[in-house]
């Protein structure tokens, strides 16, 4: 019996330092790589929550050419709420240009603060000059300028919040709606599980899904209706 102990201690040291030697040749991530990764994840998420958060109805303008958008007053709460360390800073080779009498051109970089990282986003943003009714287009004749000038800032500024931030993404038209490798598997498996479909059945589902009329808003509802109607052709058979 103490030669049987004595033998299982030797094994059991030869076993502790091959554990030793495999962990020695693959050293551990460095702690602050493993930090900046978590970092850059929880990023990337809010930016992702941010895009796909739905603006309030209320918030939501229509311009005379059809488009939507969202006031200023709107996007300054959400860059507020979100990065409260921001700044809105002119460029600093000509901010203000005027683009000969008709058009004020203003450019600016918005910056904020992302969890200690400093992200920076150039825009510029315009207007077009207003003059009095029936009057020539000259300088004796522009109105309200400084409203101009802050309408040309705002459009500049508002245009940064968006890109960077992705705030009101859903009104700009800025949302990723590619769908999910989840949601895609889905619908393979749903088409592969069915069998003797309709060949143009499955290639109206491809045309869908590239051109985006299948996409991350509608997936739900557009395949609860894919399914009803293979049920249907099943229960046709």
């Amino acid at each position: 019996m103490p030669a049987k102990k004595k033998q299982s201690t030797t094994s059991s040291t030869k076993n502790q330092k091959s554990k030793d030697v495999s962990l020695a040749e693959f050293p551990s991530v460095p702690v602050h790589l493993e930090e900046q990764k978590i970092t850059d994840d929880f990023r990337r998420n809010a930016s992702e929550l941010r895009s796909n958060l739905e603006t309030p109805k209320n918030q939501i303008k229509r311009r005379p050419d059809g488009f939507d958008y969202v006031d200023e007053a709107y996007m300054r709460r959400q860059l507020t709420k979100n990065f409260p360390n921001w700044s809105w800073i002119p460029s600093p080779d000509n901010p203000v240009q005027f683009l000969g009498s008709e058009w004020i051109i203003v450019a600016g970089s918005l910056v904020v603060d992302d969890l200690g990282e400093k992200r920076t986003f150039f825009s510029p943003g315009g207007t077009r000059i207003q003059f009095k009714k029936g009057q020539p287009h000259t300088a004796d004749n522009v109105i309200d300028v400084d409203k101009q000038l802050g309408a040309a800032n705002a459009n500049a500024f508002k245009r940064a919040v968006n890109r960077l931030c992705n705030v009101a993404d859903d009104v700009y038209r800025k949302q990723d709606l590619d769908l999910t490798e989840l949601q895609l598997d889905q619908l393979r498996t749903l088409i592969t599980n069915s069998t003797d479909l309709p060949s143009e059945m499955i290639s109206r589902v491809k045309v869908l899904v590239q051109t985006g009329k299948i996409n991350k808003n509608n997936f739900d509802l557009q395949y609860e209706q894919l399914k009803n109607e293979i049920t249907n052709i099943n229960e046709k058979e």
